[in-house]
């Protein structure tokens, strides 16, 4: 079982009754946990945000085909950008995004209108590469020890990366540290 947690400023206690969920990357849960396996080849996302209220009637999401964003999203204050598997574009000019994205949202949406004030968000681990290699490394939650339980979208959720599968991981180990609280 986990008996303690160094944070850096030496180890603190973990009670008898207490468990542990490691909800953190899978590069930093296999350096924490080296027997612990994960995946490790990883596809970027990259994202834009364009602070502009969208056009009238603008669906929700919307699929972009032959340009450079992938898909659409209309909030009340902003249109926003996602390009998944962006190995391709992540290490872009910003600004060249920018531009790209704000061409492929006035085609889409059917207008013409300067660049609003935007931003780019890149993450060049988002997910792991969804492939049965990579799906092979990813672990249970549940681990060696009694009292430590695994969490993020990258352990064996039955989900691929996504949202969903990070709230499924989290709600079992949230289960399973219940469950070892009142063993």
């Amino acid at each position: 079982r986990v008996t303690a947690l160094d944070w850096g400023a030496g180890p603190e206690p973990v009670a008898d009754d207490e468990a542990v969920i490691l909800a953190v990357p899978p590069w930093v849960a296999t350096a924490l946990l080296p027997e612990v396996s994960a995946p490790d080849a990883f596809h970027a996302i990259v994202n834009g945000h364009f602070a502009m209220t969208p056009p009238e009637g603008a669906p929700a999401t919307l699929g972009v085909l032959g340009g450079t964003a992938e898909w659409l999203f209309a909030f009340p204050d902003r249109i926003s950008v996602t390009v998944s598997a962006a190995d391709a574009i992540v290490d872009l000019d910003r600004e060249d995004l920018a531009q790209r994205f704000w061409a492929d949202i006035q085609s889409a949406y059917r207008f013409t209108a300067p660049m609003p004030a935007w931003q780019i968000v890149k993450e060049k681990r988002a997910t792991f590469a969804a492939t049965p290699a990579q799906d092979d490394k990813r672990p249970a939650s549940a681990t060696r020890w009694r009292n430590l339980f695994l969490a993020g979208d990258w352990t064996r959720t039955g989900l691929p990366a996504t949202i969903e599968g990070a709230l499924r991981s989290g709600e079992t180990a949230a289960r399973l540290a219940i469950g070892a609280r009142t063993r």
